[in-house]
């Protein structure tokens, strides 16, 4: 615990503490096309995640880095059992909190990483369609929790301020449910996919 609380006080007390050093603070909107795995049966759709950052440079090279994120609802294909057919979809929305190394290797374009913890609120719906005759029903639970998330992008400047930028990213949401349920129905769930945003520098 002590050195937990070590690491935050130093992640909140070091961009103070280098003023000197920092080059900017930079802004970032981006639109995240990902597919959901659960790791069982499931076939998620693409769904959209809208993801807002903001970036504050310690050095040239590195900035802490802290964001929102929220999805859209995202479907599973429709399935079948003995009485129907059913589909289940997520929502989920959350924080960010990590670095972001960067290098530079023209007047106009650098590649940069971003790697974090996240925390998550995320909510997942079982449609059901019936015979006929039969009501259809819904069932929504959430839950929250923490996970990891990994980035590696390119960025491109139209102007000292304004530019654009094209990520490979991964969120990896952890234990899902965990106290809601049993052991065996504890699942992650992982975001994987291409995002495309545009950033202010300022």
């Amino acid at each position: 615990m002590r050195k937990l609380l070590t690491i935050i006080i130093t992640l909140v007390y070091l961009p103070f503490s280098n003023l000197s050093f920092a080059q900017n603070m930079l802004f970032d909107g981006n639109i995240l096309s990902a597919i959901p795995d659960a790791g069982g049966s499931d076939d998620f759709r693409t769904g959209k995640i809208v993801q807002l950052n903001y970036n504050y440079y310690v050095y040239p090279w590195l900035a802490l880095t802290s964001g929102l994120f929220y999805s859209e609802t995202i479907l599973d294909s429709i399935k079948e059992d003995i009485v129907g057919t059913y589909q289940a979809s997520i929502e989920t929305s959350g924080i960010t909190l990590g670095i972001r190394p960067q290098h530079k290797f023209s007047d106009r374009n650098k590649v940069y990483g971003r790697v974090g913890l996240l925390l998550y609120d995320t909510k997942l719906s079982v449609e059901e369609y019936f015979e006929p005759g039969l009501p259809t029903g819904t069932n929504t639970d959430s839950t929250n929790g923490y996970g990891y998330f990994i980035g590696l992008g390119w960025a491109h400047s139209f102007t000292p301020k304004i530019s654009f930028q094209l990520e490979l990213q991964t969120q990896n949401q952890l234990d899902l449910f965990d106290g809601k349920t049993n052991a065996d129905n504890v699942f992650d769930l992982k975001l994987t996919g291409f995002s495309i945003g545009m950033a202010y520098a300022f």
